[in-house]
């Protein structure tokens, strides 16, 4: 509000202070007959008296009773000797020559009033404005009026931005529900109108896709269940060897297919707006041992071994286990399936919370494509072979449980030479969950890794 207040106020007072500039130093130059006629009328009773006190005086007591009426108001009066009234402007002799009094405005600030005498010198009388303050302490009231003027004026405005702009952050934090809600009479009510109903329009929208995809990943399970009790059957009553292995091919797609529902589902769920499970406290290093998702027998198979890298200090930590457990599978799993042989696990305390590493020691990944790689559905390997499974769901789950714990995940090149997935997630406090707002963005530790600010939800 301040900026915009002081942008505002710049513009008002350049625009206030322009115009006196106008009045004071062009108009008298622009209608110089008003303001001779405004200033004689001014002086018209001082012009009298003058005249009636110096009726009669002759040329030699003049210059002395001049003197005496300085004696109050010093420089006011001075008489011009002919030579000096032939050289008043035209405009001022014409007026002298017409009605015995004259005025001209030599600047804005010093004027002098002309009366001719019967004898024919002429008096000029002087006055000075620059030296009343009083004058500069009235403009400094009205720039702090126009000040206080604007400041009143702009608060209701700014509330209600900050109102609609509040809701517009909620918005695209993922609350569908967030909407704008101002009185009667603010002045941008049209706007939250339009906004309102953007949201709501958008907010149809996305709801209507998600339960589209609930609903039939849910109308699939059923039949994907008969299909493989059926192929089950079925190859418990094959003789012939190569029935078998087609209806075991069979099953092993119907296993692909039910394992892409459950993704769809796990996606769709973490995708709502309502508010996350309990929060609970957790012995860190047993959950992520106990949460990889992947056998020994796997490991054995792929002549692969994990490292465990977990700060003795960071014992427990407060989370959504169900959640976070499934997110720290699907990267184990993610690493197993590009690893040559190694994936490290990391944990470690940073600034405003703690942070959890995954890297391993296979290809890597092209950093073009570390942003997409958390995109629905998208995938490196183009080839959707079971050599290398997976549908490009995974780490759109990933993303979106940290996301739901109010952190932040990137990728980096792994020392391995392999990809490093580096999540930060806030320290929490057990209980219900209170809402989805991140944590505070500040520079990373010394010891903190490279990690990246720029951060775009990748």
């Amino acid at each position: 509000m301040f900026a915009m207040l002081v942008r505002l106020y710049l513009t008002v007072a350049g625009l206030l202070l322009c115009s006196m500039l106008l009045v004071q130093q062009a108009f008298p130059y622009l209608f110089p007959d008003q303001y001779s006629q405004s200033a004689r009328h001014e002086f018209s009773g001082e012009l009298a008296l003058l005249r009636e006190h110096l009726r009669g005086v002759g040329i030699g007591e003049l210059p002395e009773r001049i003197a005496a009426l300085n004696r109050s108001n010093p420089d006011r009066y001075s008489v011009l000797s002919p030579a000096m009234a032939l050289r008043l402007p035209a405009r001022v002799l014409a007026e002298l020559a017409a009605s015995g009094t004259a005025s001209d405005h030599v600047s804005t600030e010093h004027h002098h009033v002309y009366v001719r005498l019967d004898h024919g010198d002429v008096v000029q009388i002087s006055y000075d404005e620059s030296d009343f303050p009083i004058r500069y302490i009235a403009y400094a009231t009205v720039f702090a009026m126009v000040l206080v003027g604007l400041m009143i004026w702009l608060q209701p405005h700014w509330r209600d931005l900050e109102r609609l702009r509040d809701a517009a952050a909620r918005f695209g934090d993922g609350d569908l529900n967030a909407r704008a809600r101002l009185p009667g009479g603010s002045s941008i009510r049209q706007l939250c109108v339009y906004f309102n109903n953007m949201a709501d329009q958008i907010g149809c929208l996305i709801q209507s896709q998600r339960d589209m995809v609930n609903a039939a990943s849910h109308e699939l399970r059923t039949p994907i269940t008969r299909l493989e009790f059926g192929l089950a059957n079925l190859g418990d009553t094959l003789d012939d060897r190569v029935a078998r292995a087609r209806v075991h091919a069979l099953r092993c797609d119907v296993e692909e297919l039910d394992l892409l529902v459950g993704e769809l589902l796990t996606l769709g769920m973490l995708e709502r707006s309502g508010p996350m499970p309990a929060l609970e406290r957790i012995d860190l290093s047993a959950f992520l041992r106990a949460s990889t998702g992947v056998s020994a027998e796997e490991l054995r198979i792929r002549s692969t071994h994990i490292e465990w890298e977990l700060a003795p200090a960071l014992k427990e930590v407060v989370v959504e286990p169900r959640s976070l457990g499934r997110a720290f599978s699907n990267l184990m799993r993610n690493a197993l399936r590009y690893a040559d042989g190694t994936i490290r696990v990391g944990a470690e305390a940073v600034e405003h919370g703690w942070q959890l590493v995954v890297e391993d020691d296979g290809v890597g990944i092209p950093p073009e494509d570390r942003l997409r790689v958390f995109e629905p559905f998208y995938r490196l390997d183009r080839s959707r072979d079971r050599a290398t499974g997976g549908f490009g769901l995974g780490l759109s789950i990933v993303r979106q449980v940290i996301d739901r714990h109010g952190g932040e995940i990137h990728i980096e090149s792994s020392p391995l030479g392999g990809a490093r997935f580096v999540m930060r997630i806030p320290w929490h406090q057990p209980g219900e969950w209170r809402g989805r707002s991140r944590a505070p963005r500040e520079e990373p530790a010394a010891d903190a890794g490279h990690f990246e600010h720029s951060f775009h939800l990748q």
